[in-house]
């Protein structure tokens, strides 16, 4: 016998969180829980507001009809599926029939959005104090935020304190192509070669690639990967990494075709988070430990949240809330 049950959570999220300009005060979404038998499978399903292509209530919609197909032993469709509904399916299927790796290291790459000061604590590094020898250090950087010479003088600040770090930058789409030129110019060689990648840096990704093809600048793929269909603009050689976000990609099975297409061209494939629960977040953590293993994933996305769901995060100090306590809002059985 197969069983289905969706539950619905609404959790909030610390204050002074936006998303493309738009404040985001709680974080919505789901979990399928598939039964067969003794076997269980839990899967989230959590639209990203302002980057997911579809709706909380069109995901909702679409998860009740293809729980229906399951429980019926029928196939499910999942390139038909809204890319968070067949993510958070194909995981639960893969869970219940244990084919998700159970081993983790948990590692996540911490970001600093503006305080140095809180990088340096999550390294374990104190200001000012003795220097690192760990050749394993690396950060994630959100910059375009302010103006280029601040952005400039926090990542030299940072690069200079920690000899052994290496960042990886994401610009959010921010920067003119002027202004990429500017930050990147102004870094010293030896700095330069101690970034990992800039993830989408101009609104237009031929205008980065354009830079990146002058300057030398070693770009990340995020948005790109769902938005071009241009196969040259993604494989290009000037293109280091591609930055996969599985709740906006698509099943389990996409994300591993992406990864192993990343890797035949040379790329890095850096399995990233969508504001997940900590829940959706150790499963995350599974999946790169196993398709991904070399490279740290970017993970470091529970500290938005006041509250973790039903799973912890190793070293969190949230306060952990059941999945029974959530709405249950479906339950099909055939």
């Amino acid at each position: 016998m197969r069983q289905a049950r969706i539950y619905q959570y609404t959790l909030p999220v610390t204050a002074g969180l936006f998303l493309r300009d738009q404040r985001l005060t709680q974080r919505e979404g789901l979990v399928v829980e598939l039964s067969e038998g003794a076997q269980r499978g839990w899967g989230e399903i959590a639209p990203l507001p302002g980057f997911s292509q579809e709706t909380f209530a069109e995901a909702r919609h679409a998860l009740i009809a293809a729980t229906a197909v399951w429980c019926d032993h029928r196939n499910i469709a999942m390139p038909q599926l809204p890319p968070s509904v067949a993510w958070g399916l194909s995981i639960a299927q893969a869970e219940l029939d244990q084919r998700l790796p159970t081993p983790s290291s948990f590692q996540t790459v911490p970001v600093c959005t503006g305080d140095p000061d809180a990088l340096f604590a999550a390294l374990g590094h104190v200001s000012g104090g003795p220097h690192s020898d760990d050749p394993s250090d690396e950060a994630k950087v959100k910059v375009g935020e302010y103006e280029v010479a601040r952005d400039r003088l926090m990542v030299t600040t940072l690069l200079d304190a920690i000899p052994h770090l290496r960042l990886r930058l994401d610009a959010n789409r921010r920067w003119r192509p002027e202004q990429l030129a500017a930050f990147w110019c102004g870094l010293s060689q030896a700095h330069q070669a101690r970034i990992s990648w800039i993830e989408e840096p101009c609104c237009d990704p031929y205008q980065s690639l354009a830079q990146a093809e002058a300057l030398g600048v070693p770009l990340a793929w995020d948005e790109t990967l769902r938005d071009s269909d241009d196969t040259g603009l993604k494989e290009s050689d000037h293109v280091r990494t591609w930055v996969i976000k599985p709740t906006m990609m698509g099943d389990f099975a996409q994300v591993n075709q992406s990864v192993t297409r990343a890797h035949a061209l040379g790329k890095i494939a850096v399995i990233s988070s969508s504001l997940e629960t900590s829940l959706g977040l150790t499963q995350l953590s599974r999946v790169a430990s196993s398709l991904t293993p070399n490279v740290v994933p970017g993970l470091d996305t529970l500290c938005v949240f006041e509250q973790q769901l039903d799973r912890t995060w190793p070293g969190a100090n949230q306060p952990l809330i059941p999945l029974d306590d959530q709405p249950l809002i479906w339950v099909n059985t055939l």
